[in-house]
């Protein structure tokens, strides 16, 4: 009897420290892998608004607050090496000039959303050197944020420009993805962290911000180039990126704190 009441307080502890684990507050490294990934994509976001929305002064001060977010996860990543700087500094200047073109179709050069997407995916895939590998299928919870802006990012892009360009000779990678491939992994990975989580408002806002972005992210059809969407409503940038940001900002929280 002593020895079955050992093993089981044994097992007991084994799973409490399991759970702690589970639970564990993200390391700095992973906050900051994080914050770049993540202001990257929401740069790209406020930029995007700016432009489509009739050049809002609120949504340049967003873009440009994104910017300063971005740098300071650079700067302040101890590994950060001459390759990840400079293609922050490419893409922090290719965003400002989007901001600075004149607001006529004319002003922006042809080139640019194909140089914007491009100046993106290559900040990301200097960023991803620096993550540790694991299932693309199944990403820790730290990497959904990343992945549910970057899909922002192509909703936005095809609301206002047409589709935006992914890494498509790298698909084990999420900005090497589509929305067909990027919603599954997210659903996945969110109704987990819905179950997981305490009962309350949180996480009920939580699950209405995902349920109502799953059903927008689904209709993007990337595959097509439709102007409309797949169900035909109309497309929804403003709320979506709203959403997005909400939801981003509630899941690297959730993992600052342990939760």
């Amino acid at each position: 009897m002593l020895r079955k009441s050992f093993l089981f307080h044994a097992l007991l502890f084994c799973l409490a420290l399991f759970s702690q684990a589970a639970h564990a507050s993200l390391s700095p490294e992973e906050q900051q892998l994080q914050n770049m990934q993540v202001s990257a994509c929401q740069s790209i976001s406020s930029l995007l608004l700016y432009r489509g929305e009739g050049f809002q002064e609120k949504h340049l001060t967003q873009m440009k607050s994104d910017l300063a977010a971005l740098g300071s996860a650079v700067n302040g990543y101890a590994q950060a090496d001459e390759g990840l700087k400079r293609k922050y500094q490419e893409l922090a200047n290719m965003v400002e000039q989007g901001a600075a073109f004149g607001q006529g179709e004319d002003d922006v050069p042809w080139r640019y959303t194909r140089d914007l997407s491009h100046a993106l995916l290559g900040f990301l895939a200097q960023v991803e050197r620096f993550v540790p590998a694991g299932d693309p299928q199944q990403p820790p919870t730290w990497q959904l944020p990343a992945r549910l802006e970057f899909v922002t990012v192509l909703y936005l892009g095809r609301s206002y420009v047409g589709n935006l360009e992914i890494a498509r000779e790298n698909p084990q990678v999420y900005f090497g993805q589509d929305e067909s491939m990027l919603v599954p992994v997210l659903d996945q990975g969110i109704n987990q962290l819905i179950a997981s989580g305490p009962e309350g408002t949180s996480t009920k806002k939580l699950q209405s911000r995902w349920e109502y972005l799953k059903s927008a992210l689904r209709d993007l059809d990337s595959k097509a180039n439709s102007p409309v969407t797949l169900s035909g409503r109309p497309w929804a940038p403003i709320i979506v990126e709203r959403n997005a940001r909400a939801l981003s900002s509630q899941m690297m929280q959730a993992g600052n704190q342990g939760q």
